[in-house]
Order: structure tokens, then sequence, then C-alpha cells
């Protein structure tokens, strides 16, 4: 294990939430850097249409407080009002992030998994207010937006994560006493891990959930970490 996941592992009090992180080997030749290799690549100049899918989301309908709704509410998300207008630029760098997505949503087997950059977006009050902004997701419709306040690190791991630059694993929601921002019934166990710049200042996270109990094991939890690490690159 190379020193940069040592560090990260370390910073993250990732090695208090599961101990025998240092035991495992995993490959961080850079030949073999998902992320590095997706970012090198261009896409195949797919349609109109293909693209538009990035700038469009499905998502469940906010109640009160901004509790996500649990029934089937659903309402249009519109990611160019936070992410900034469409363009070549934006749409290759979306392509690359949902490429990294499904590739490690194959090597970690999870059924959610999504990636979030910190940014700024007008609040309910038209205020400008920090937010984790999801950029590509897979599984399940789900929250566009996490907060970065107070309030919200109190209802939130997402948001907890974002501000406090830590990581959350919850192996067993129903043993999990902590805070859970709940969008389905389905979720049984959820990592979030932060992103760093160079300076180690949050820039994003990496979110992923399980249907299964006890589905983080060390090997899949690196893979996610490896990701998050070069991804501080890109973001």
């Amino acid at each position: 294990m190379n020193n940069l996941i040592k560090d990260y592992i370390k910073n993250t009090e990732l090695d208090k939430q599961i101990t025998d992180l240092s035991t495992i080997t995993i490959d961080c030749d850079n030949d073999n850097d998902l992320v590095k290799k997706i970012f090198e690549s261009l896409d195949n100049d797919k349609n109109e249409d293909y693209y538009k899918g990035f700038y469009n989301f499905t998502i469940p309908k906010l109640g009160e407080n901004g509790s996500c709704s649990m029934k089937t509410e659903f309402e249009q998300f519109d990611l160019t009002t936070v992410y900034g207008e469409r363009s070549s630029t934006s749409d290759l760098h979306l392509w690359r992030l949902y490429q990294i997505i499904n590739e490690l949503q194959k090597l970690t087997n999870v059924d959610w998994l999504g990636i979030y950059k910190k940014t700024t977006y007008k609040n309910s009050n038209n205020e400008n207010e920090d937010c984790l902004l999801k950029l590509a997701y897979y599984g399940e419709f789900s929250r566009p937006i996490f907060p970065l306040t107070d309030y919200f690190q109190t209802i939130s791991n997402n948001s907890w994560v974002g501000l406090n630059g830590k990581s959350k694993v919850i192996q067993s929601l129903a043993t999990y006493e902590g805070v859970y921002y709940n969008c389905s019934d389905k979720v049984k166990s959820e990592i979030c891990i932060p992103i760093f710049d160079k300076n180690q200042n949050v820039i994003g996270i990496i979110d992923a959930e399980s249907w299964k109990d006890n589905h983080f094991s060390s090997k899949i939890l690196l893979e996610i970490v490896k990701v998050a690490i070069s991804l501080s690159n890109y973001l």
C-alpha cells in the first residue's frame, strides 16, 4: 500500500472504522490508474440526446426541512442551474465521470454510487451557499444537492463528510445510531469519503451504498479510496 493511500486512511480516520485496512494489498501502479486512463481518453462522439442525459436528473421530491420523499413523488433537476452552461468541455468531463462510476461499480458491486463536487448554489432564500452537487451516479433516483451547513451535517453523512473531511462507514443501518439521510429503504450499508485537492481542502465526495449488510470489505473500500485520491487531480 503506497504512502498516499496510507496518509488518506489516517487523515480521514478510516483506520478507526475498519481495522484491517493496512493488511490489504492493492495495485497502485500508475499504468493501472482507472481515473487517469479515463481522463486521458476521448468519447466516441455520441449523439446530442446522449449528452443531454447528463444534465437532467429525475429526483425525489423534497419534503419539509429538505427530507427525501420515500414515495413515488418525483421531479426534474437541471444540472446547468448550478453546474453552469453546457459546453463540449462539460460534456466530456461528465462523460468521463460516468465512465469512472460505471467501472468502479463493476469493481465494487455496490447498488448505488455517486460523485459529488463542492460548489455554490442559490438556496431557498436566494443566497449563495456551499453545497455538494451530484455530477455522476449509478442507481436509483436521489437528491442532487447536499447543503454544506451546520444544520444539514446533523442529518446527512454526505454534508458531514463534506464539511469535516473525515470518512463515514456504516456496515449495518439496523444497528447504526448516528446521522443518516434516507432516500431508500433498500439501503443496508454505506460509505462516504472525501475528495481533496493538493492542499487537503475538500473538493467533493464519493458516496456508495449497498442493499446488503457488511458489504464494504477492506478491499472494496480501498478500490473506492484509490479513485477518490486520483480524482483530486481531475474533479
